[in-house]
């Protein structure tokens, strides 16, 4: 699966289960306090955000996939700037 995900443009892939009980109170306080933005299909779905089981039946395990970009107008030179940006704050 790793090599597919190389093949395919990802930089990382992982697969993990679906028990997040430990963090369901956390995402309710996240979501409550409106850290989720204009993504509000992750209030929408409530508590089952956090039991992917009952947002989509049967899930036993969760597949992610990591892929790096940075957007077409990015200047060649971005991390020299980000470097000089970085020692230089104020």
């Amino acid at each position: 699966m790793q090599a597919l995900a190389r093949e395919l443009g990802f930089s990382q892939i992982g697969i993990a289960g679906v028990d997040l009980s430990s963090a369901e109170d956390g995402l309710m306080q996240w979501l409550a306090h409106g850290f989720h933005g204009e993504m509000d299909y992750m209030a929408a779905h409530g508590t089952r955000r956090a039991r992917p089981a009952e947002l989509v039946p049967g899930t036993v395990s969760v597949i992610t996939a990591r892929m790096d970009y940075l957007p077409r107008d990015t200047p060649a030179d971005w991390q020299a700037v980000e470097f000089d940006r970085l020692r230089w704050p104020g």
